[in-house]
């Protein structure tokens, strides 16, 4: 189901943005947090390393060679590594034991699964912490840590291979 996801938000990726060689896109992006890019207009995230770029609704390059690579922005501001591109997911309802690390403002890596969860108001110090995570059927749900506190999950993104 989450292949099935990511190959139809790849296929509207490549008619939208216009690319220019088959591994090359081009964008419109905003700064969410700290080495984290939204693509605007799409459920797409663009997750970087060391990138200190701050910029909003700002034209770039996103140049992909499989899952990673590199994002350059028009405005002359600078280039940046790329970990990752991740879509909007949707998993099934149910408790899933999961391993997570926070990584920004209310972002949270999922270990193992390639995945990234964005909650709301949690400011759960994680890295590498057991927790349950719990999904409803409208694709939002509850993270439970194992110290006991818990978080509102707003989103699950996947790792997509362009």
């Amino acid at each position: 189901m989450l292949l099935l996801l990511a190959m139809k938000l790849l296929c509207f990726l490549l008619l939208v943005s216009g690319f220019a060689y088959a591994d090359n896109y081009e964008v419109n992006v905003t700064r969410d947090d700290s080495n984290l890019y939204r693509v605007t207009g799409q459920d797409t995230l663009i997750v970087t390393r060391f990138c200190y770029e701050y910029v909003y609704y700002a034209d770039a390059y996103l140049r992909m060679n499989g899952r990673t690579g590199d994002i350059a922005f028009l405005d002359g501001s600078g280039s940046c590594d790329v970990e990752g591109v991740y879509g909007g997911s949707r998993l099934d309802e149910g408790a899933y034991s999961v391993m997570v690390s926070r990584e920004s403002n209310n972002w949270y890596e999922v270990a193992g699964i390639e995945s990234y969860v964005q909650t709301s108001l949690c400011l759960e110090l994680a890295l590498m912490d057991d927790a349950t995570l719990q999904m409803n059927s409208y694709g939002t749900g509850i993270l439970y840590f194992s110290n006991g506190d818990d978080c509102k999950v707003e989103k699950v993104y996947g790792l997509l291979d362009l």
